[in-house]
């Protein structure tokens, strides 16, 4: 150990000592390494896997953090643009709605379509079936615009729905062929109006 020098202050002045070597100007002790007896080896406490632990989880929290509110404010700019929340409200029947069309096909006319009640639909988890209530009939709606022009129907039961059949009326009084035309969807058993619309 006298070639060496001490790692604390420099010296290159040791003594020899039981079990090593010590420094002369610091009093450092070395000992030797065949006298020291093997020891079970322990895991050694690592500070930077704690570092690694800690810079992760604060990655993921600042992650979380931006996407929270990234998705607040594209939602907010979503309802933003809209103005205040308008809750849906049914159209009064005495207001006419300007895109329901004007030229209506055979006998019909804005109040017979808006008076024409669609029913409600109904799924029965159990019998994996659709049910409806409270629609117009379609045989009072036909004793009012006559026959329709063109008729599809569902014959079978078709997802849940029961038969089914279409009514279109599409021309005049006269045979001609108007710019808008009216659809009717109705049950087949029940004869309820199950849809409308008017194109």
């Amino acid at each position: 150990m006298r070639n060496r020098e001490c790692v604390n202050c420099g010296s290159t002045e040791f003594h020899q000592v039981e079990n090593g070597w010590k420094c002369d100007y610091c009093g450092t002790l070395y000992l030797d390494s065949e006298t020291i007896t093997p020891q079970k080896k322990q895991p050694l406490y690592q500070p930077h896997q704690h570092k690694k632990r800690r810079i992760n989880g604060l990655v993921a929290v600042v992650i979380i953090l931006v996407g929270l509110s990234l998705s607040y404010f594209v939602f907010k700019s979503d309802t933003s643009d809209s103005g205040d929340a308008v809750s849906y409200e049914p159209l009064d029947p005495e207001v006419t709605d300007s895109s329901t069309p004007k030229n209506f096909p055979g006998k019909w006319t804005q109040s017979i379509y808006e008076s024409v009640k669609v029913a409600t639909e109904h799924y029965h988890d159990d019998t994996e079936k659709y049910t409806f209530e409270g629609g117009s009939s379609y045989e009072e709606l036909e004793k009012l615009v006559g026959k329709p022009d063109t008729v599809i129907s569902w014959e079978k039961e078709d997802y849940g729905m029961p038969p089914r059949t279409q009514a279109t009326w599409d021309k005049t009084s006269d045979g001609g062929y108007t710019e808008n035309s009216i659809s009717v969807t109705y049950e087949k058993n029940t004869m309820m109006i199950v849809d409308k619309d008017s194109y």
